[in-house]
Formats: C-alpha cells, structure tokens, sequence
C-alpha cells in the first residue's frame, strides 16, 4: 500500500533543545505529541524539517525518539559551524571585543548564513507545520499549519515593545496567512479558529478544529509518601495543604492577582493550614512585584513557595497533591495546565474566557480573570466544602476522557485523506 510522504517542521522541538528542556512552552508540546502520534499510526513516509542549527543534538533527539532510519532536512547546512560562531560571538559581546566580533560576523558568520542555506528538498505529498509559516525550501501538494492563539493581536498592549523579536514568528505567520497560500490550517480551539477567521478574514472551511490533550505522562498519584518527598525536594511544607499554579508570569497569566487574592482569602479566613505553590521559570522580580501590590506582604511570604522549574516526571505528582489548581488566565488559544490538572484528580479554578470553557466543561469553577471576589470566594467554596470539591475532581477525572492525542491526530489524518 502506498504510503504518503509526509514532511513535519520540527523547529520549535528541535529549539527546546538548546535549554536541556526547562521552560518548554505548550507549543512544544503540542508539536511533540503530535509527531509521536504521527509515527505510531505508520500511516505516512516522515521526514523532518529543521531550521535550526543545533544539527548535532537534535539528530540524536529524532533518533532515540523515532528511530534512526528518520529521514532529517535542516535549513543550513553548516549549522552545526553556525551554533559555535553564536557561542562564541556571546563570548566576545560579552568580553566587549566588538571589532573582533564585526570581522567574524562579517567574513565568517554571514557567509556561512548565505552559502549554507542553499538547500534543496524533494517534493512531497504534505507538509504539516505545528506552528511557523512555512520555509520557501518546503514544497508539498498539500500544507497544514496548525494555529494556537491570535494573543499578539487580542492583547496587542502587552506586546508592543518586543513585537519584533519574541513574536516575529507570528507577524510572519499572520503575513503567511494574508497572501493566501495554497494551505489549509488546524486551530487548537473553537474560539482559536473564530478569532483568526475575524481578524484575517479566513475562509471559515479551511480551518479543522483539533482540541489537545494532556499527555500519558500525567496521572492521578495517589502514594502520600511519594507526594511528601515531592514536595520535600520543593520545599513545600509537608504540614500543610497547598493550592499550585503553573505558568509564566508575563500579564495575561493574572498570576499576581491569583496570589493576591489568596493572600486575602487566607487573611479573611484566618487560615494558617495552606500554601500558594508557584511552579515554572524562577522570576527573580516577582516578589518586588507582589509588594508594590500587597502593603502587608512579609507577615505572609512563608505562605508563597516558588517551586521554580518542575522536572517532568514530579509534575503529575505536585498536581496530584494539591487541594486545587488555579489557572485564571485572561486569554488562552486551549489552556493545557488544567487538562493536566483534572487528569491528575486535581479540582481547577479558571476563567470564564476564551477557549478555557471549551477545555474544561462543567468541571472547574469558572470566574472572571480581573475579579477579586470571584476569586476569594472559589478558592473558599474548595477549601470549605469537600464534599463539592471532591464531586468536581470526578467531573474532571470523566471530562478529560474526551481528549486524547490519538484522537487529535485521527481528525488531522482524516482531514488530510478528505
């Protein structure tokens, strides 16, 4: 039987690489689970494209992850070259040894650059990119592009001063768009597909809704004495209950109001039992932040522990041990963390917002993302009654049965043969 060659843009994976792991966005994810997906089906030839220059480490990446015989296409050619002259240009910026650096740059670097892009791939039957617009190398008879979240224009505010450099993929993907390529698309969510359509004009038929999933790594840990040494390595406090969070802390995650209002919560209640646990990247601002927002912060700053950086295989366990999970964003294009959360048996609080009410159903407490006194009072109605917290860890448990990535990857495969 004739199998289609398929080739997957997998440069945000392959981009992970460069910080052994920490601090892998929900893209990252995403992209993945669906190439790990994609082979397990062996319904397509895959090869993969990279355009990237950590050629070295990412080869060994694909081969240990899908096999050895996995056909890779990076976009430059001497990347491996171009990596060490990054490295060393870092050293001599930082050394200020910048007519050195010019004249590397200049006759080595950018030579480099031009001379090794000239690369040339075979044709093949589809292309399917997990997040960027597609490289002008990649020619297929079909193309798919798979769109998170249009968060650069809806909160266009937040973004202004680094448009042209943390998000210049998106204003690349969002020109992709607008010449009208010969290219269908796959949204993360309802709300995803409905906001490009607006903003972009998009005709409604190109675009497959695939919702995502928590991944087979999480799971409901039950063992108190693994939950205890967890928390032990995080320094979270053995004697006490905690709420945990999960996420970055740039504005839209509203994570200085969720800390605030559990500050409030705990002084309104005279509570001396729990603790507000932070995981992700250490933000060595975040406490300065807090106390220009909270006079009275230091008699409650042992109540806030930030876990920093989770390793992947204590995260299932830190879900699982939490009395609930707070994720009261103020946009999300799917909102993985309380998918992750309910798999775990952990009760959710999130916003009534965006695509969250299509990921988490009926069972999370859903608030609006700037109230205070939503938030107080979720974060009461879970530590007061647990008979209502226990029954919403079951709606959870049953919600997250509607989301696997097998059945993510099933709709881009039909999607593809129709």
């Amino acid at each position: 039987m004739y199998k289609q060659n398929l080739i997957f843009d997998a440069s945000v994976i392959a981009d992970n690489l460069f910080n052994n792991g920490k601090g892998r966005s929900g893209i990252y994810f995403v992209a993945y689970n669906v190439l790990k997906n994609l082979f397990a089906t062996e319904k397509f030839n895959i090869s993969l494209y990279c355009n990237i220059a950590n050629k070295e480490d990412f080869t060994k990446f694909v081969h240990q992850e899908f096999g050895n015989d996995v056909k890779i296409y990076f976009g430059n050619r001497f990347g491996t070259w171009l990596k060490k002259f990054s490295e060393l240009d870092k050293k001599l910026r930082e050394k200020k040894h910048n007519i050195l650096k010019l004249f590397l740059n200049i006759f080595i670097r950018k030579p480099l650059k031009f001379f090794g892009s000239f690369v040339v791939l075979p044709n093949f039957d589809i292309a399917l990119s997990p997040v960027y617009a597609f490289s002008k190398k990649i020619h297929a008879k079909q193309k798919y592009i798979i769109l998170h979240d249009a968060i650069p224009w809806i909160l266009s505010s937040y973004y202004k001063s680094f448009r042209s450099n943390k998000h210049y993929w998106f204003d690349v993907l969002a020109r992709y768009i607008k010449s009208k390529p010969n290219c269908k698309f796959f949204a993360v969510s309802e709300n995803t597909k409905n906001d490009f359509i607006k903003l972009l004009d998009m005709n409604p038929d190109d675009i497959t809704v695939i919702h995502l999933a928590a991944s087979d790594d999480f799971y409901q840990e039950k063992d108190s004495k693994k939950i205890k040494s967890v928390c032990h390595k995080y320094n979270i406090p053995i004697d006490k209950k905690y709420v945990f969070c999960l996420c970055t802390l740039e504005p839209r995650k509203n994570l200085i109001r969720a800390v605030k209002t559990f500050i409030e919560f705990i002084k309104k209640n005279n509570i001396n039992d729990m603790v507000f646990v932070l995981g992700g990247a250490y933000w060595k601002d975040f406490i300065e932040i807090l106390k220009s927002e909270i006079k009275d912060l230091g008699k409650y700053s042992d109540k806030i522990i930030r876990a920093g950086y989770v390793d992947d295989k204590d995260l299932p366990i830190l879900y699982s041990g939490a009395e609930f999970f707070v994720y009261t964003s103020q946009y999300e294009g799917f909102g993985l963390p309380p998918l992750e959360a309910m798999k775990c048996g952990t009760a959710v609080i999130t916003s009534n917002n965006s695509s969250l009410p299509e990921v988490v159903g009926d069972a999370a407490i859903k608030i609006d993302f700037d109230s205070d006194e939503q938030h107080i009072a979720a974060y009461e109605k879970y530590y007061m009654d647990e008979k209502y917290r226990k029954s919403m860890v079951q709606k959870g448990l049953k919600r997250v049965q509607d989301f696997s990535w097998k059945k993510t990857v099933n709709i881009i495969i039909n999607t593809i043969k129709r």
